[in-house]
C-alpha cells in the first residue's frame, strides 16, 4: 500500500525504435521478458515487506469468474488473522476458511479445496486426515504456497504477501509523519 512500492513503464515513441507488431516474435519475446522482471520486482516488494519473515503465495482456482478469484484470493491475502498465523507457524487452517467464506462470493462448500505446500487439508466440506508434524513444517519454512480449489469455473487469480510479524507493528509504531 505504499506509494513507494510503484512500477511505471512508460512508452512515449521518442527512442525512435521500430514498433513491436502482434505478429511480431519479438512482441512475444518482449512481453514474456518484460513478464520475468514484473514478477521478480512483485517478488521483492513483498519479501522486502516490513518485518516480513516469510512469502505467501495464495492461488485460487476453478473460479466462476475472474473477479470471484482475486476477491477470495485478496480476502485471505489481506487478513490479519491469517498473516498472524503464518508468522506465529501456527498451523490454524480454518483462518484461510474463514477469510475465504468472509469474500463474499457464492461458495458450493462441498466443492471447496485448500492445499497448503502441496498437503491436502480440507476438500468437499471436511478438513482431511492430515500428518500435524508436516503442517507444522510448512508453516515453518520462509516461501509458502496457499492453494484454494473452488470447483466453479475455470477462472484463477494468484496473490503474494507476506506474514504479519511483532516486527512490523514495532517498525509502523515507531514513527510519525
Amino acid at each position: 500500500m505504499s506509494t513507494n512500492d510503484t512500477a511505471i513503464i512508460l512508452a512515449n515513441g521518442l527512442a525512435g525504435n521500430n514498433p513491436l507488431e502482434r505478429a511480431q516474435a519479438r512482441l512475444q519475446r518482449f512481453r514474456d521478458m518484460l513478464t520475468d522482471v514484473l514478477m521478480e520486482l512483485s517478488h521483492a516488494v513483498v519479501k522486502d515487506g516490513e518485518g516480513a519473515t516469510k512469502f505467501i503465495s495464495i492461488i485460487v482456482e476453478g473460479a466462476k469468474s475472474r473477479s470471484d478469484a482475486r476477491r477470495a484470493a485478496y480476502s485471505i491475502a489481506n487478513s490479519n488473522l491469517v498473516k498472524t498465523a503464518f508468522f506465529g507457524e501456527d498451523p490454524n487452517w480454518g483462518r484461510i476458511i474463514a477469510a475465504l467464506g468472509s469474500s463474499g462470493i457464492p461458495l458450493e462448500k462441498e466443492r471447496v479445496s485448500l492445499s497448503i505446500g502441496n498437503m491436502l487439508l480440507y476438500s468437499q466440506d471436511s478438513p482431511v486426515n492430515i500428518n500435524p508434524a508436516k503442517l507444522k513444517e510448512i508453516f515453518q519454512k520462509d516461501k509458502i504456497e496457499v492453494r484454494i480449489g473452488l470447483g466453479g469455473g475455470d477462472k484463477s487469480y494468484s496473490v503474494y504477501t507476506s506474514d504479519l510479524s511483532y516486527d512490523y507493528v514495532k517498525i509502523n509504531a515507531d514513527y510519525s509523519t
